[in-house]
């Protein structure tokens, strides 16, 4: 018996031996993405309790044997797997997770117990890139979501839309919220985005409802970082130098030879009076396309300080950036000061957070128009650029204003004006921006809690445009002026916005608190918005040469002569807005498996009178998680499976055009004359009041489908919608004798239905670092929309300028025009389709007609790659939009025989039709029916569909081994390309704009830029 026990004491002192061996002692550090340790991250051995915490440093020690694996753990961030193997050192990188935490309205949810269809975009994904807006960064990312810019002059706004146009002459931008302040679009010229945490794009009405009138078109919520409790000081540095160059437009134009050569067939202009051998030796220095644009040399340099304690945290940032524009004298110079702190009493019961954006913008842009070559290309270097006819040489410029003037028998229209005023003029506007906002809570007891929020936003915009007496443009004559003139206006944008909260929230059921499976939340709240924009301009008509300064103020001329007749003018403008509003909402989850959301709120806006002042919204939604359910439970393919239901209406006060314009409580000061003696000086509204004006309501039903699959590799949403809009603004004709000629009133309603689609799939994982690893993602909207009721005659509103109509049973601003077939090939005229289906010279109105399509894309979304490999890094992101339609007014231009030795035209009209060239695609330069009558047609109307790679990264981590060497916990830079290549056949600068139209547009550029992240 002894024997046999000593036996088994032996195999077990073996076994416990062997299992010692076995086991290895790995160590590590565990850092967030920009290197900085993470105190009391949780490392466990999976499947065992084994299980460790980091220190303060990001350090552990762990005992595991080589076929075990590793989690590495900690709050709202993403955990990570790693087998032992070999390793007895494996340092991890936590990222931030977006799936914890969904920002939606006044609070936030789990992931697992939000009801909303919402849309996370990372400060991870956005940041490092040479586009200084954060929105537009955003292009591509958010199924449905499309973000566009009109121009590419630096500093200029988007136009953003969200799930197609919920309006038509109302305002159709989501509500933007940055930290809990409601701002503008035009914040983000002083805004930083390296700044941002994450982006949030909330979309149904279960999410935008509770925002009542601002949430109708979606609201977009910008969280900006903060610090952590119990962190040490961080210190991070990023900076970018950028090299922009404008997208070159693909027409076919004439070189200068063949342009003199043109113009000697057509016995006009300078090629008129030369020789072969004087064309043929004809030569210019330099272009004014070259002249014009340059590359644009960019830097962007960014600090930031993050730290915690045990009850306080902060992040303070300072940011530069410099954007010279491609165009001349263009440009944006931008500073930021940012800091954000947080904090807790020492029981927890009180917290609060405060949030302070100081920025400071001066741009500098040029004239656009899009109203053709006129008498706007004094001002406008794009129109000079394009359209100077090919001989012309910028060399040739003097600064001699009544030279210029006169240049080429006394054609006024010259690019020499343009240098000249490039050259002496002024366009800039100087922005002061202030956005200040303060979040306090107390816990009145376990289940109460106040909540006070409060918000400033706060602009200051100077603008000063002059042109000196010494230049050409001061000889350019209008009514009343005199040699030289200059402008300024002042604006101040003031809105302050509160909201005062009471919560409520308690579980039910057995166990403990943690284990109860039935929860209920409760808000109830009341919010105060008001705004006051004031704005002041005056202008001077006569500047005397001796005392003018850019600014200065001084007057006419003060001589006793008859010049002293003329004194400045003035304007104003006061608009003021206001909203009071009383909500509140429920929130029911069961076990994390069942969930429903009501909400109802009230809203009083200042844009209505009377009873139409009041408004109330509500929404409902309910939520499934599938995959809780017991017959999913030991299921190896599907990890996540959510269903939701969402119904609300929601309401529009925003309309077009102005602040607001449900009253007369917009005034103007206007002065007229030019003397003193005839001066008149008088206020009126610039909006006529119509009492009967009321909200728009949006109506919005929702399903959503949320996945995750195959281990969570495959992750993504589908989302189906309808949405109803009534009583839309609209623009309605009256007599000029109240001194306006329209004013709005609710006499349409709108349909808008669409399917959302977003995947994210982890092709390859890597199983340790330094392995390859892939993912790949990709999204896709589509929307159609109908226009159901106008109460016009014939239930359309023509809109013939544009060559669009709106109309029941058609989409918002379809296209109304007449067929173009070609050219006449017995007198080179145009041929066109009427209204009977006969082809014909001679058209009317009534031979238009519906395409089926408009400038509003009816597929969008973007797609897109990560890959790593050791220390390397490449990301891609490609954008792309279908069933675009626009009208290409530079070509028309282009192919204007009028224009001939005026301006730049097409060497298409090499080709045009003569009595030898018959069969062609190009009409006689000398046709008769050219105009047609004026009637819009579908000559010039392209297909402006396009893939664009919007962004490309390639960048390098340096090795942690190499930093750890240093004062320096993580480092890396890399090379940035943003709009390298665009698949399209619109031959314009750019198929991306959001309008019908494009003619001499500020050109969008192509960005190639160099950077390096360092954090210390």
């Amino acid at each position: 018996m002894k024997t046999k026990l000593n036996g088994i004491l032996t195999l077990l002192l073996a076994l416990v031996v062997q299992v010692a061996f076995a086991q290895q002692t790995v160590t590590g550090k565990v850092t967030d993405p920009e290197g900085a340790p993470i105190l009391g991250a949780t490392v466990l051995v999976k499947g065992s309790s084994n299980a460790t915490t980091t220190d303060f440093d990001g350090n552990y020690t762990i005992s595991a044997n080589s076929e075990d694996t590793l989690v590495f753990s900690f709050s709202g961030y993403d955990s990570v797997e790693k087998v032992v193997g070999n390793q007895t050192t494996i340092n991890t990188t936590l990222s931030t997770s977006l799936d914890a935490v969904v920002v939606q309205a006044y609070r936030s949810a789990s992931s697992a117990t939000s009801n909303v269809a919402a849309t996370t975009v990372s400060g991870e994904d956005t940041q490092d890139r040479p586009n200084a807006s954060i929105l537009q960064r955003l292009q591509g990312q958010v199924p449905g979501l499309i973000v566009q810019t009109g121009t590419g002059q630096p500093g200029a706004n988007s136009t953003i839309q969200l799930r197609g146009a919920s309006s038509i002459n109302g305002n159709t931008e989501p509500l933007i919220i940055v930290d809990g302040v409601p701002v503008d679009e035009d914040t983000f010229r002083s805004f930083n985005p390296n700044d941002v945490e994450s982006t949030t794009v909330l979309k149904d009405a279960a999410a935008t409802a509770i925002y009542g009138n601002r949430g109708a078109n979606g609201v977009i919520i910008i969280t900006t970082k903060g610090g952590k409790f119990n962190s040490p000081l961080r210190i991070s540095y990023n900076g970018t130098t950028s090299f922009s160059s404008f997208i070159e437009r693909d027409y076919d134009l004439y070189d200068a030879s063949g342009y003199l050569r043109l113009e000697r067939r057509q016995n006009t202009g300078l090629g008129q009076s030369l020789t072969d051998a004087e064309i043929d030796n004809f030569t210019v220095s330099q272009s004014f396309q070259d002249y014009f644009f340059r590359t644009g040399v960019n830097q962007s340099h960014n600090l930031s300080l993050t730290s915690g304690g045990e009850n306080s945290t902060q992040f303070t940032s300072l940011n530069y950036t410099n954007q010279e524009g491609t165009l001349i004298n263009t440009g944006i110079q931008r500073f930021n000061f940012r800091t954000n702190i947080t904090g807790k009493s020492e029981n927890g019961k009180f917290r609060y957070s405060t949030n302070a954006l100081m920025g400071y913008s001066k741009n500098e842009s040029q004239t656009e128009t899009t109203n053709g070559r006129n008498n706007f290309i004094y001002f406008s270097s794009i129109q000079a650029a394009f359209n100077a006819r090919p001989y012309l040489d910028p060399a040739d410029y003097r600064q001699d204003p009544a030279s210029l003037l006169s240049y080429f028998n006394g054609i006024q229209l010259s690019p020499f004006v343009v240098i000249d005023n490039n050259l002496q003029n002024i366009n800039r506007d100087d922005e002061l921006k202030l956005i200040l906002g303060g979040d306090f809570a107390y816990d009145l007891s376990d289940e109460f809690t106040l909540r006070y929020r409060l918000g400033v936003d706060y602009q200051n915009v100077i603008g000063i445009r002059a042109n000196p007496p010494t230049s050409a443009l001061s000889l350019i004559r209008g009514a009343g002026q005199l040699e030289g003139d200059q402008s300024e206006s002042f604006l101040r944008d003031f809105r302050f916005n509160s909201n005062l909260n009471l919560g409520w929230e308690k579980r039910f059921g057995s166990g403990t608190e943690a284990q109860k499976k039935h929860r209920v939340l409760a808000n109830a709240y009341v919010e105060y918005v008001k705004g006051e924009l004031k704005s002041f301009n005056y202008n001077q008509n006569g500047l005397d040469p001796r005392t003018f300064a850019f600014g200065d103020g001084a007057g006419y001329l003060q001589d006793g002569g008859a010049d002293d007749i003329y004194v400045p003018t003035v304007g104003s403008n006061k608009n003021t807005v206001g909203l009071f509003s009383y909500f509140g909402e429920v929130d029911y989850d069961y076990d994390e498996k069942y969930g429903f959301t009501g909400t109802l709120r009230r809203d009083a806006s200042f844009r209505f009178t009377d009873d139409n002042a009041y408004g109330t919204f509500y929404s409902v939604a309910g939520r499934w998680n599938i995959h809780k359910e017991a017959f999913l439970a030991d299921s190896d393919v599907v990890n996540n499976l959510k269903l939701r239901v969402s119904y609300g209406v929601t309401g529009n006060d925003r309309i077009a055009g102005g602040y607001y314009a449900g009253l007369s409580n917009i005034r103007q000061l206007f002065v007229t004359g030019t003397g003193y003696n005839d001066t008149q000086t008088f206020v009126r509204s610039n909006v006529l009041a119509n009492p009967d004006l009321k909200w728009e309501n949006v109506s919005t039903l929702n399903i959503g489908l949320e996945f995750g699959l195959f281990d969570n590799r495959l992750r993504g949403s589908l989302e189906l919608y309808d949405r109803e809009t009534t009583d839309l603004f609209f623009d309605t004709f009256v007599s000029g004798i109240n001194g306006v000629y329209s004013t709005t009133a609710n006499i349409g309603d709108l349909y808008n239905r669409g399917i959302e689609l977003g995947a994210n799939y982890d092709l390859i994982r890597a199983e340790k670092d330094g392995d390859f690893a892939m993912s790949v993602y990709a999204n896709v909207a589509y929307n159609e929309n109908e226009v159901t009721f106008v109460d016009l005659p014939d239930g359309r509103q023509d809109n013939t300028g544009s060559g669009t109509v709106i109309e029941i049973g058609r989409q918002i601003s379809e296209y109304f025009v007449v067929p173009y077939i070609g050219v006449n090939p017995a007198n080179g005229n145009l041929l066109f389709e009427d209204i009977d289906g006969n082809i014909t010279e001679n058209i009317t109105a009534e031979d238009r007609r519906h395409t089926g399509t408009s400038f509003t894309p009816d597929f969008q979304g973007g797609f897109g790659t990560n890959l790593s490999f050791k220390n390397f890094f490449l990301s891609a992101d490609f954008v792309y939009m279908t069933g675009i339609d626009r009208f290409d007014l530079q070509a028309a231009d282009y192919l204007d025989p009028d224009n001939i030795g005026l301006y730049q035209v097409s060497s298409a009209f090499e080709r045009a039709w003569t009595p030898d060239n018959r069969i062609t695609d190009i009409p006689a330069i000398n046709a008769t029916n050219l105009a047609a009558n004026g009637i819009n047609t579908d000559r010039f109307l392209r297909e402006s569909d396009f893939l664009r790679l919007r962004f490309l990264q390639f960048g390098y981590n340096l090795p942690q081994s190499l930093v750890e060497k240093s004062f320096i916990n993580s480092a890396r830079i890399y090379a940035n390309a943003e709009n390298l290549l665009t698949f399209t056949k619109w031959r314009g600068s750019d198929p991306e704009r959001p309008s019908n139209i494009d003619q001499n547009r500020y050109p969008t550029s192509r960005i190639v830029s160099l950077g390096v992240d360092i954090n210390f």
